[in-house]
């Protein structure tokens, strides 16, 4: 009797060791793509060839002992960064894809969503009153809902995400995320925008809220291990949130960097109505198809330039920027 006891105290140990805090050991490893990644919901990107899967794999509701039904539910996900964003390729498995609720802040964890935890300086702690970090629920509908200050917002520019069906059942969600520090106010969201680097350590981590058609959440599956006492307060602070930390294996962002002094971005991409275009000279902007293609030129006399392509039919399109010296192209998608 003694002898049983004895094994499964030590047995109730061992359990409550491995759950009792959050025990993701591996950090996350995120490499630089020094091409910025196109949000158009598949894997072209020449990032995403190199990239590590991760898992979606650890059920936190109902309970964290459960096992997923057969068929149910199967999630992974990868990651890459550049200066500007950091970007997010999941690939979900889910036999019945549920939104019921009109409106995007009711009852938003209770319909299908892909839910992102970011703590931009791992600082932990609490964030369901401030924005010391931030747990987005991304719904198909691209609404993005956070609790934030304790008032249920929808975030859609923080960040863009595309959803495509890439097989019977299986959806391919790519997302471009802009990092905000704990300062964040929605009214001047870029006042508080942090631009990434390599060396820098931040929290994460990813879940999937699965309603198969019923009045509330049947399972939350999450990517690291959560314990019992802890299983659905991710929401509330970062404490539990896994560490990921921003790389530079082969030395790119430098080169990248220096690059850009000379060269011009175009944000936001995707673009619905007004692009910006900031460049470091004067130039000409042809706005071309890509079959080559002219639509409109543009004379580039500013540093930075706010551009109208509402226009514009939906479809890809190149940016050539052109001065004495050289040509620079990039690729916008018109949604």
């Amino acid at each position: 009797m003694n002898k049983l006891f004895t094994l499964l105290l030590l047995l109730t140990i061992f359990y409550v060791s491995k759950t009792s805090a959050q025990t993701q050991k591996d950090t996350i490893y995120t490499q630089f793509t020094k091409t910025p990644v196109v949000i158009d919901g598949s894997d072209a990107d020449a990032c995403w060839a190199n990239a590590t899967w991760h898992a979606i794999d650890k059920v936190w509701l109902p309970h964290i002992t459960d096992v997923m039904k057969e068929g149910d539910f199967a999630g992974k996900f990868k990651v890459a960064w550049d200066t500007d964003y950091l970007y997010l390729l999941v690939e979900i498995k889910d036999d019945s894809l549920s939104d019921d609720h009109k409106s995007p802040t009711d009852n938003y964890w209770n319909d299908d969503c892909v839910e992102i935890f970011i703590d931009e300086d791992r600082s932990k702690g609490n964030h369901e009153r401030s924005n010391n970090a931030f747990a987005y629920h991304v719904s198909m509908y691209y609404d993005v809902i956070d609790g934030g200050t304790g008032i249920t917002v929808n975030l859609r520019n923080n960040l863009s995400v595309v959803m495509d069906t890439i097989a019977e059942d299986t959806y391919l969600w790519e997302f471009a995320i802009k990092m905000f520090n704990s300062s964040f106010n929605m009214n001047k969201p870029e006042a508080s925008r942090v631009k990434l680097s390599p060396n820098k350590l931040m929290g994460f981590s990813l879940a999937y809220c699965d309603n198969d058609e019923t009045k509330e959440r049947e399972n939350f599956i999450g990517s690291m291990i959560m314990s019992e006492a802890n299983r659905n307060d991710n929401y509330i602070t970062a404490d539990y949130f896994g560490t990921m930390l921003l790389v530079d294996t082969n030395k790119e962002w430098v080169s990248v960097k220096e690059t850009k002094k000379q060269g011009f971005s175009v944000y936001p991409n995707p673009v619905s109505n007004r692009v910006n275009l900031s460049s470091s000279g004067n130039g000409i902007l042809e706005i071309c198809t890509l079959n080559g293609k002219l639509i409109r030129t543009e004379k580039i006399t500013e540093n930075n330039k706010s551009i109208e392509v509402g226009n514009l039919a939906n479809g890809m399109y190149l940016f050539k920027l052109s001065d004495q010296n050289e040509v620079q192209s990039k690729l916008i998608i018109k949604k």
